[in-house]
């Protein structure tokens, strides 16, 4: 769900069947820093489809991406800004469509605004909000959109999967948290620090049913289903999503990630149901097959158990329906690239007719919880699984499966990948006292009050770390930096914001030191 072609100032408009032409007026040249206007009342997406949060989006400095939104009372949208931890960007609203998109050809749901937007070339890298004002209120999609100066050629992402989000809970239906949480919130502490530039979740990111007073084990309890018991599923994927308790859901990645759905991906309703289940994904998570582009790789993000009911018939080909006319249609949009990666949940569904015929690199999947690899079909595709990060209940055989992730390392159409990693010592240890394999830790404190500061990192890794990211925040000043690469500096009113970029060798520390000038 992306735009390649050039923007213009005059749109069509259809909108009942009559044809208006409409000249859009927004020209606004440069980044600024805005105050946010008062507007009437708040929504959390809610009429945001796209960017959202099972597909974000990728934007480069000057150049557009588009919004799917549900502009219930047809009311002129007055402006459209990005809001980052330390700046706030006015985006260029091109243009305006007013017609029926449809976003899932299964469940035909769809909007009725397709906006194209503008970057200003000197916004700064960053995972923003997305916020659209319109009719007196503000429509907000976090963790949405990354805008980045230029797409790498050579880029990186972590794969996971099978968080299982909300599978245990702990303290009661109305006042609890997942207790995933326990282990995720950690994960994104370090993930931020290898500063990948996407994740991939290859689904069964919640869980179909809600586990009270579970075991030492994660067993045991009570089970609950019903829609109506506490967690609802609005619950159950705010938690994966936002976090709950102080624990961070996945929108604590300084990196945008993408979600798909697996076969436990649903709540209160039928699993036969798969009209109901492809729906509830939908009004929750946005995007449910869908590709999107990092510079010139492209990645297919497909469902093997919500929707499209030629998936539900093990032995006929997934990609020959409605979802692999999706995918090619992406393909044929935005062209090829240099590696096609594909992300799936279940491995023993692969389509390898459509592996071969679009050259598929690399299949990303879970559903199984114990590493592995192999390759299959013609081209030949490798198809990976990472194991599980979070804890999703078979405790007894955490040894094979719990607490892995993978990174993959991509130059052009050539890639490597690692072996599986657990980010942390034991992770079934009291998630107070969990050693993880990569630390970063400051001199001082990092809240824009010290003029000098050191940063260490310490990875126990068996593997080297390029390009892991420190965040400097600093008196408002001038600075030099040793150890490491300035990537970019963000001024606000009283602070300095420096992020530096250093390379760490496995099984060592590396300091980065930061000096006012």
């Amino acid at each position: 769900m992306s735009y390649s072609g050039k923007t213009t100032p005059v749109n069509y408009i259809v909108m009942k069947g009559v044809v208006l032409k409409v000249i859009i007026k927004h020209r606004i040249i440069g980044f600024l820093f805005i105050l946010l206007l008062a507007f009437n009342s708040v929504s959390f997406a809610g009429d945001i489809v796209y960017p959202w949060r099972a597909a974000p989006a990728f934007a480069e400095c000057g150049g557009e991406f588009s919004a799917l939104y549900n502009n219930i009372t047809f009311a002129d949208i007055d402006s459209v800004v990005l809001t980052g931890p330390y700046n706030r960007v006015l985006l260029m609203i091109d243009s305006v469509s007013v017609d029926r998109f449809v976003y899932d050809t299964f469940t035909q749901k769809d909007v009725n605004n397709k906006i194209w937007l503008s970057v200003p070339k000197s916004a700064p890298e960053e995972l923003y909000d997305l916020l659209i004002y319109s009719n007196g209120e503000t429509h907000v999609s976090r963790k949405s959109v990354k805008v980045v100066r230029e797409f790498k050629p050579s880029h990186c992402f972590i794969h996971i999967s099978d968080t299982h989000v909300t599978r245990a809970w702990v303290g009661d239906g109305d006042d609890g948290y997942a207790k995933e949480l326990e282990l995720l919130d950690q994960f994104v502490d370090l993930a931020n620090i290898i500063a990948p530039d996407f994740i991939i979740n290859t689904g069964d990111v919640i869980m179909h049913y809600t586990r009270v007073n579970a075991d030492s084990t994660g067993w045991g309890g009570d089970k609950l289903y019903d829609a109506d018991l506490r967690p609802l599923v609005e619950e159950k994927y705010r938690n994966y999503y936002t976090g709950a308790k102080g624990f961070s859901g996945v929108h604590g990645f300084n990196a945008p990630i993408f979600s798909l759905p697996g076969n436990h991906d649903s709540y209160g309703v039928s699993r036969k149901d798969y009209m109901a289940m492809s729906s509830q994904w939908n009004d929750l998570c946005g995007l449910r097959v869908y590709g999107f582009s990092y510079g010139n790789t492209r990645v297919l993000a497909a469902d093997d158990f919500l929707g499209d009911p030629v998936n539900d018939i093990p032995d006929a080909s997934p990609m020959s329906g409605l979802q692999g006319q999706v995918l090619e249609s992406f393909l044929a949009e935005n062209g090829d690239g240099a590696l096609r990666i594909m992300a799936q949940h279940r491995p023993d569904r692969i389509d390898t007719t459509f592996m071969d015929k679009h050259r598929i690199g690399i299949l990303l999947n879970g559903h199984n919880h114990t590493p592995f690899h192999e390759y299959v079909g013609a081209t030949p595709t490798l198809s990976i699984r990472s194991g599980t990060v979070c804890r999703s209940g078979e405790i007894k055989n955490w040894q094979e499966n719990l607490g892995f992730f993978r990174i993959f390392y991509i130059d052009g159409s050539k890639f490597t990948f690692t072996e599986p990693l657990r980010f942390c010592e034991n992770p079934v240890d009291n998630y107070r006292k969990l050693k993880l394999n990569l630390t970063l830790e400051f001199k001082n404190s990092n809240d824009g009050n010290v003029a000098k500061n050191e940063a260490v990192i310490t990875n126990r890794f068996p593997v080297d770390l390029p390009g892991c990211k420190v965040r400097f925040v600093m008196k408002k000043g001038e600075y030099r930096v040793d150890g490491g690469k300035v990537n970019q500096i963000i001024q606000t009113k009283d602070k300095t914001v420096v992020d530096v970029y250093t390379d760490v060798k496995k099984g060592s520390e590396k300091t980065v030191k930061i000096f006012k000038l």
